[in-house]
């Protein structure tokens, strides 16, 4: 087994994709910490796949409305679930980054600070009782002359979010909603940032290990000198060896030996989103990318034993949902039968959807 292999392999357990072991898709989100959901409806079969004995999509949906899992601007300047026990503390560490990584564009925009506490407090006094859909919120900023030309509203509406004004709330229909963050998320001790970068380090490479420091810098929007500090202060619980020339920090080195298993997974996964420098672990002398940026919808990736060997789309046809793959090296008879259950667990997932959730704003 090569270094990409024992890479690979270790990460999809950890990543909770093989072997899955928790309870509800609440203990997913709260297992990985934050999972980028751009898609909402795609990220949707994330958290459904790594639930033990799997998910349908209504339960998920079920979380997400009770507000189990929050989905809001976090880590990065985009969309992610995280749970309503850890956004607290993770929106202290990351919110007032995101905000200084964004400041030009605000700045182009218009929005400048006095602006910004107007939307804040329009946009708090909507939300105060019930949440609001983002139409909801661009006719109260409009109605008291706060232009939401353009890009204006996205950038409004994240800086609510990450000022800890509002976070996401129930679907209403195929909507999604905002509501008043501290009727959402749960109270919690506060921490101060060097116990926050600890703990979100030992999170990180506890689950996707093993990973690299650049990568820990792309996935947690942190400074190189502030993820240095993170495994320095998370050192006693991790381990380090140079892999492939790069030294790579993980808990545990498991390389399961599994053979001829597939996973279906979305472009935005945490299996692939969550690493810069290593990523192209993922590829084989067939499949040397990840997402291919297909206009045709071919853009999520199939998983041979943790290895890319191609790439899927779902197809609505009369009989329900399925998935259409483009696969790039050639498969025997028991990875087919591998891949025809696969297809089939994602369109049972599918067809069990009581809602299929409107694209938003990927900002």
């Amino acid at each position: 087994m090569d270094g990409a292999d024992r890479i690979s392999r270790t990460r999809m357990r950890g990543l909770g994709l093989w072997d899955p072991k928790q309870p509800s898709p609440h203990a997913v989100v709260v297992q990985l910490t934050a999972m980028q959901s751009q898609e909402h409806a795609f990220a949707r079969w994330s958290v459904a796949q790594r639930v033990a004995g799997g998910a349908d999509a209504t339960s998920v949906d079920r979380a997400f409305d009770e507000g189990h899992i929050l989905r809001t601007h976090v880590l990065r300047p985009t969309w992610h679930y995280v749970s309503r026990t850890d956004l607290r503390w993770l929106m202290a560490l990351s919110g007032p980054r995101i905000l200084a990584r964004t400041a030009r564009r605000r700045g182009d925009l218009g929005l400048d600070d006095r602006t910004l506490s107007k939307a804040n407090d329009l946009i708090a006094d909507k939300v105060a009782g019930e949440p609001q859909t983002r139409r909801d919120l661009a006719d109260a900023l409009e109605h008291n002359r706060v232009s939401v030309d353009g890009q204006r509203l996205a950038y409004i509406v994240m800086h609510a979010e990450l000022t800890g004004v509002i976070c996401s709330g129930p679907m209403r229909g195929k909507q999604h909603t905002y509501a008043a963050f501290d009727e959402r998320v749960a109270p919690g001790r506060a921490i101060n940032d060097d116990e926050a970068i600890a703990k979100l380090t030992r999170r990180y490479f506890s689950t996707r290990g093993p990973a690299t420091l650049r990568d820990f810098v792309w996935w947690s929007g942190l400074s190189t000198a502030d993820a240095r500090r993170g495994i320095d202060m998370a050192a006693t619980h991790l381990s380090s060896r140079s892999i492939d020339g790069r030294t790579c920090w993980f808990r545990e080195m498991t390389a399961p030996r599994v053979g001829h298993r597939v996973d279906l997974v979305q472009c935005y996964d945490e299996a692939i989103i969550s690493y810069s420098e290593s990523r192209d672990v993922l590829q084989t002398a067939q499949v040397d990318f990840a997402v291919p940026g297909y206009r045709d919808g071919y853009t999520h990736v199939v998983l041979l034993d943790g290895r890319l060997a191609g790439h899927w789309r779902p197809v609505l046809r009369k009989s329900g949902w399925t998935v259409e793959t483009r696969i790039r090296q050639p498969l025997d008879r028991v990875d087919q039968r591998a891949l025809d259950t696969a297809i089939k667990r994602y369109s049972t997932f599918r067809e069990n959807s009581t809602t299929d959730a409107e694209q938003e704003d990927s900002q």
